[in-house]
């Protein structure tokens, strides 16, 4: 390339940069504006506006969660959390019946497993069919509890459950809090099992129940019984109340619950033997293979509700009094309160206007980004030392819609940031929320909002918004924080025509 080709681009390079640079400092002072004509001037200006922050309870939250959750904990910042839940369970009334005798090549499916008999004596087949079942007994019920491996506290220390039949059937279709009140759904008068368990090197409690209890289950299920809907299933088992009966030391989160129940029955099983097809009796072998299990699961297609208590919040009532730092806490613990100072926003934007009230209609906002700080946490207890991924900025008296309706954020009534871990801080961008309230006066947009925390689910490549119940804590700065430069702020930039 030539001396003159260069000379040409620097000097073009030059001039765009004096057109397109137009800024301002956070005095407001404009930087290169007299390049362009005037009525053709694009002015952008630059503001850091702080945010007062602080901490408040959350008495309850929507119980709408990918699990269940059960035990107690104790965290020195926050104190006592306890979680315990109530849950019908799916009928699965779509044509079984009981005992069921459909053959099964799957060990982990209902019914019978097509190989058992040549278990028993290797000149035996696999079974085709079982027909004329009779005499069933039921063995043996168990209220099932399957949780994931990161249980929250001490995976050694005693706990146990009770389980206990409600009394009242949990409402259908209605938004179902943490807060709800036990005694309204389940006087305890009917308890159906207990079992003493520790999490350590477990994965899988069952909690024993009578048999008598399985056996008037059962009944529901035979030929003749008529159940043909959830609804009629849920007046004669109304449903589940598993708490924890005594001592603390962790909470588990619950990914499979149930009741799962055995029995075995008599029939004639079709097989062959030697090659040739055979019936064989199940009465005239040693041992009866006739043997079947059926799970009733509390899956998300039931109405089910975790609940959440705080026996004594004294110690997270005294995080709500400082300026140095506020919190995010879950299961339904504490919010970020975030005051949003629009007034001084517009206020600023306006300045630059010459007062100029119908000239706010020719400011665009490029960025509006409100920037919460995390704190490096040396929790003394297991609380992860990374905050929560994501977090939902959200007016307070709109989480329980925003949860129950699926919705997703808007960027203008909702805002969610993802954890930034080389700022260590979360940034919101609330560009459209303050561009709408400036346009159209929106009293309603900005105010009362706090910081929720939230996870993510994804389903057929469509991602779905829950808040967060699971034991988590984030320590945010607060705006009398020591490091200034960590304390909550909105920065802005926005450009004006004139």
């Amino acid at each position: 390339m030539n001396l003159k080709s260069l000379s040409f681009i620097s000097l073009a390079f030059f001039s765009l940069s004096m057109v397109f640079t137009s800024c301002e400092d956070d005095n407001g002072e404009d930087v290169g504006s007299s390049v362009q004509p005037e009525g053709d001037q694009l002015h952008t200006s630059s503001n850091m506006v702080s945010v007062a922050t602080h901490s408040v309870i959350s008495d309850s939250v929507l119980s709408k969660a990918d699990y269940l959750y059960l035990g107690q904990y104790t965290d020195s910042h926050f104190g006592v959390t306890q979680a315990e839940f109530m849950t019908q369970v799916d009928a699965r009334l779509d044509g079984i019946s009981l005992p069921d005798t459909t053959v099964s090549t799957s060990s982990t499916q209902s019914g019978i497993y097509y190989t058992l008999l040549s278990d028993i004596d290797a000149s035996y087949g696999n079974i085709t069919k079982v027909t004329n079942p009779t005499d069933m007994v039921v063995d043996s019920v168990f209220f099932y509890i399957g949780y994931e491996n990161d249980f929250m506290g001490d995976s050694t220390a005693l706990q146990a459950i009770n389980v206990y039949a409600l009394n009242n059937t949990l409402p259908t279709n209605k938004k179902l809090y943490t807060n709800i009140k036990v005694s309204d759904y389940c006087d305890k008068d009917t308890l159906l099992g207990s079992l003493a368990y520790q999490v350590k090197n477990k994965r899988v409690l069952k909690v024993p129940i009578s048999v008598d209890y399985g056996k008037r289950l059962a009944a529901a299920y035979v030929k003749g019984s008529h159940l043909s809907y959830q609804s009629q299933f849920n007046k004669l088992f109304k449903g589940f109340y598993v708490s924890n009966s005594f001592n603390e030391g962790a909470i588990i989160k619950v990914s499979v619950a149930g009741i799962q129940l055995f029995y075995h029955f008599n029939g004639m099983i079709h097989t062959t033997h030697n090659g040739n097809d055979t019936i064989v009796d199940s009465r005239s072998l040693s041992a009866n293979p006739l043997v079947s299990s059926l799970f009733l699961s509390a899956n998300k297609s039931v109405e089910r509700v975790n609940i959440i208590n705080h026996p004594d919040d004294s110690q997270m009532a005294a995080l709500t009094t400082s300026t140095q730092n506020s919190y995010a806490f879950t299961p339904s613990g504490l919010y970020t309160a975030v005051d949003i100072p629009y007034s001084t926003i517009h206020d600023s934007v306006l300045s630059h206007t010459n007062k100029d009230t119908a000239s706010l209609s020719k400011v665009m906002f490029n960025s509006a980004r409100l920037k919460l700080y995390s704190q490096n946490i040396d929790w003394s207890t297991k609380l992860s030392k990374t905050p929560n991924s994501y977090m939902l900025l959200i007016n307070k008296d709109s989480i329980a819609d925003f949860f129950y309706s699926n919705q997703k954020p808007d960027a203008i009534h909702s805002i969610s940031a993802v954890y930034d871990t080389s700022c260590t801080c979360y940034s919101f961008d609330i560009s459209r929320a303050v561009q709408v309230r400036m346009n159209t006066g929106d009293t309603s947009l900005l105010k009362n909002m706090v910081v929720v925390p939230i996870y993510l689910s994804k389903s057929d490549d469509i991602y779905y918004y829950y808040q967060q119940l699971w034991v988590t804590g984030t320590r945010f700065y607060g705006p009398d924080a020591a490091e200034v430069s960590k304390r909550p702020r909105v920065d802005l930039v926005y450009t004006r025509r004139e």
